[in-house]
């Protein structure tokens, strides 16, 4: 799955590129050390939480838009809000949880403003990441299927949506699910149900076909 870059700037401090040094192996800072730092202006903590994330917050934004000009945008925007309220995070370990909340709002204002363009006939995004476009093993049958269930998706409302590709896309275990979509447990738990019930449906009615 595409990702911004690591050696991109950050959307925080665009200056002080030249003075990030990026993290080793040998260099695991915690979390809530860099969280720490960061609330007390250290630029290369922020430097640092940005490369660290980056890419799971990518991951998590083209897995839901399947725009990787939205996620782009997603990305962007949500470390600089993250950065911008860093002090209101007082467990500086749950980091990944809260930038995931974060990008998972971001996400929901463009879905949000798709349905209106779309209402109008103003929409003109490009869905230039779909499901199948990240099965480069899978047979031509396997992508057709892809394709099939990415349109299911598609047609889930926005809430089970996200919750069913944070779970089955991105891997992201329950209670982090929860987190991301700032919701309990159980309503997470009921809409990843209801939207396997959706795909179970699509699966079943693919092979009555066949």
């Amino acid at each position: 799955m595409s990702a911004p870059n690591p050696d991109r700037q950050s959307p925080r401090n665009p200056k002080k590129q030249a003075e990030v040094r990026e993290l080793t192996a040998n260099e695991e800072v915690p979390d809530a050390q860099l969280v720490l730092r960061a609330q007390q202006g250290d630029r290369w903590a922020e430097e640092a939480i940005y490369r660290r994330h980056v890419r799971f917050v990518a991951a998590v934004a083209v897995g839901l838009l399947r725009s990787r000009v939205d996620a782009e945008d997603v990305v962007q925007d949500t470390f600089a809000l993250a950065l911008g309220e860093l002090a209101s995070l007082r467990d500086g370990g749950a980091l990944r949880a809260w930038l995931g909340r974060i990008a998972v709002s971001q996400v929901r204002r463009r879905f949000r403003r798709r349905r209106m363009l779309k209402f109008f006939g103003l929409d003109r995004s490009v869905e230039d990441a779909p499901l199948e476009a990240f099965a480069r093993d899978a047979t031509g049958e396997q992508r057709a299927e892809i394709a099939a269930l990415d349109r299911v998706l598609d047609q889930l409302p926005t809430e089970q949506r996200i919750a069913w590709v944070l779970r089955n896309v991105e891997g992201e275990g329950l209670e982090d699910v929860a987190r991301a979509c700032d919701c309990s447990l159980a309503t997470a738990k009921r809409r990843i149900a209801a939207a396997d019930a959706r795909v179970r449906l699509h699966v079943r009615l693919s092979e009555d076909a066949t």
